[in-house]
């Protein structure tokens, strides 16, 4: 092993930056996609979210924080004009908010399938041109659909995601990125701030368990507050949605509740 390593310092830079060493955070040549966080930056190997390999974010329930945690990436991606799509997620997913992100609303597919096509779904998403990232939530996936996944991704430009239950971590997985990340609440509550100023303090701890190089010395919590945009304002009316939506994938009704009328939303070309 020390005549190896000898021999590696020896070598051009060229091809030194192409030799990774277990006990090192990899990276070097890697595609990747700043999180938006600094500090967790520093912890991914490539000093971001890596675009063709898939990342395993193993989460208790869809909407602990996994969307607010990837969407500086999403606002950053459908801003070049890519596009990005939700495969399966449990919840609808809430236009206001991702509004108040930064996200370009004409640049998200929201696509629903049930448990048995949404990996396929994710799957043939990969493998388009324009696409900034896929991802599916899929808390009980094969080890077929995983390797599948993983190829996918391995021949796209694309950031691919997958949300799975964190009974999944004892299990193994072609994933070369998999973390675990858990909400946390905000601190006891601070009789001087309201119930909005108290929200701004949530988060979630994320515990990287596997990545290409030593595990990191402590999980990192990262919050992630509530926009006010995002909160319900007191008094105020809720928006109907678009009735009549049947389809598979469709980005209309994201428009109308986002614009909060029909005009708006008759703009948006819907996508079958």
């Amino acid at each position: 092993m020390a005549a190896a390593l000898q021999l590696a310092a020896t070598l051009p830079p060229r091809l030194q930056s192409r030799i990774w060493q277990g006990n090192q955070l990899g990276g070097a040549g890697m595609r990747t996609v700043s999180s938006g966080h600094a500090a967790l930056d520093a912890l991914l190997p490539g000093a971001g979210w890596p675009s063709g390999s898939l990342t395993e974010l193993l989460v208790e329930q869809g909407g602990i924080g996994e969307m607010r945690l990837v969407a500086p990436a999403v606002r950053a991606l459908t801003a070049q004009g890519r596009y990005v799509l939700l495969v399966a997620p449990p919840w609808r997913p809430y236009a206001c908010a991702l509004e108040a992100w930064g996200i370009a609303l004409d640049r998200l597919v929201w696509i629903r399938a049930g448990e048995d096509k949404a990996p396929w779904a994710a799957e043939q998403a990969l493998k388009q041109d324009g696409i900034g990232a896929v991802m599916l939530w899929q808390p009980k996936a094969r080890a077929d659909v995983l390797r599948r996944l993983q190829v996918a991704a391995q021949d796209s430009q694309a950031l691919a995601f997958l949300m799975r239950a964190p009974a999944a971590r004892s299990q193994s997985s072609p994933a070369p990125l998999r973390m675990v990340c858990t909400p946390v609440p905000p601190p006891v509550a601070d009789t001087r701030l309201n119930r909005r100023e108290w929200m701004q303090h949530t988060g979630v701890c994320i515990d990287i368990f596997k990545r290409r190089g030593p595990p990191p010395a402590q999980p990192l919590v990262v919050t992630l507050p509530l926009q006010e945009s995002v909160l319900p304002q007191p008094g105020a009316a809720p928006v109907m949605p678009w009735p009549g939506i049947n389809h598979a994938v469709d980005r209309r009704h994201l428009a109308v509740v986002a614009a909060g009328g029909r005009q708006a939303a008759a703009s948006v070309a819907r996508v079958v």
